[in-house]
């Protein structure tokens, strides 16, 4: 079968450009493992180690473990949208058949061979994973769609929860960043979750896609300055969830929340979490506001990527509730036009990665 990803050791310079095909053998399964061949994945922050593994220093450190370990070739990708081909003789969850979606975060913790790999596998044509780390696929998304869901879903979901989701009497929202992978989906999310007033920063030219997502009001970063008293006034909101991370982000955003209410950001990089978090004197002075700075994680050392929320993004779907944005979508042979057209951002949504059967796979 054929991967992308990193064939050696490189330098995080280098790195990008290194990315490439590769010829694999099909992965082999454990008892309660679950074979997908791919239909499709995304790309995200994540899957870019030479940029979040910070600094350069600890890149290097990485990789050296890597070659240790025999962690190379590392194939890169997080998001899995595929078809179950075989399973484990322990598996009970799955049959072969079954159309599934998930993040394989614990396979980026440890893939069977590599501990601290960091790399989901998915950008490949078979992908192996627990079936206590995996859903069934929601039936009303093609695979491109549900490929460009899990890490980004399970992010935003887990965010809007640390800061008070769900909203039983009602909430003011706000989204910075409403048109990137994690942030059009928390729109969504959080209208489904009971904010009653959502406010969105954006692209003033995708200001009616951001209200198309459930957003009460758009600000148009371009012109204006969210955290303008005469646009939100302090103390006047429940959550601020920033997909922005700006310098000073979090003590804009201690102004403007309520007596409770709480602010969530997203790390940026490993093992340094890289937010913009609230300073000190913030925190003191306003002791009722509580912050979250989130990295998307899988039990035991984290509780974002459960299969529990996956299947609470799959209800959502289902019922209508939330539904992908791709903008643009290429094949996994076209991986370097993918990662150049990834790092140009202004993205609304997702950059999406299809597998394609360059060869016969025998499982």
């Amino acid at each position: 079968m054929m991967g992308a990803g990193l064939q050696y050791a490189t330098s995080p310079g280098a790195a990008q450009d290194a990315v490439k095909l590769i010829r694999l053998p099909v992965p082999t399964l454990g008892s309660k493992d679950i074979l997908v061949k791919q239909a499709a994945s995304s790309l995200n922050h994540l899957d870019l180690l030479w940029e979040i593994l910070l600094p350069s220093v600890t890149f290097y450190a990485a990789e050296a473990l890597w070659k240790v370990e025999g962690g190379f070739p590392k194939i890169l990708g997080m998001d899995v949208s595929g078809t179950v081909v075989a399973v484990g003789k322990g598996v009970t969850k799955f049959s072969v058949g079954d159309q599934v979606w998930g993040f394989n975060a614990a396979g980026a913790v440890w893939d069977g061979s590599t501990l601290g790999g960091l790399a989901g596998h998915a950008w490949a044509q078979m992908v192996c994973m627990s079936q206590d780390a995996i859903g069934l696929k929601p039936s009303n998304l093609n695979f491109t769609e549900a490929g460009s869901v899990p890490l980004c879903g399970l992010t935003a979901l887990s965010a809007l929860k640390a800061v008070g989701a769900p909203w039983r009497s009602g909430a003011t929202v706000v989204v910075l960043g409403a048109t990137g992978g994690v942030g059009s989906l928390a729109v969504q999310i959080a209208k489904a979750l009971g904010a009653t007033r959502l406010i969105a920063t954006a692209s003033g030219s995708k200001a009616d896609f951001v209200k198309s997502l459930g957003a009460d009001e758009v600000i148009d970063y371009h012109t204006e300055q969210w955290f303008n008293s005469t646009l939100i006034a302090d103390k006047s909101v429940d959550a601020v969830l920033d997909t922005v991370l700006q310098p000073g982000t979090g003590d804009r955003a201690y102004s403007k929340l309520k007596n409770g209410g709480g602010f969530v950001t997203l790390c940026t990089g490993i093992p340094s979490c890289g937010a913009p978090l609230p300073s000190l004197r913030s925190i003191l002075t306003r002791p009722s506001v509580r912050y979250t700075a989130l990295r998307c994680m899988s039990p035991p050392t984290g509780d974002c990527a459960t299969v529990e929320n996956l299947n609470e993004l799959h209800d959502l779907a289902e019922a209508g509730r939330l539904r992908a944005q791709v903008q643009q979508t290429f094949k996994l042979e076209d991986i370097q036009a993918a990662l150049a057209r990834f790092k140009s951002g202004h993205m609304t949504g997702k950059i999406g990665l299809t597998m394609q059967d360059k060869e016969e796979i025998l499982v």
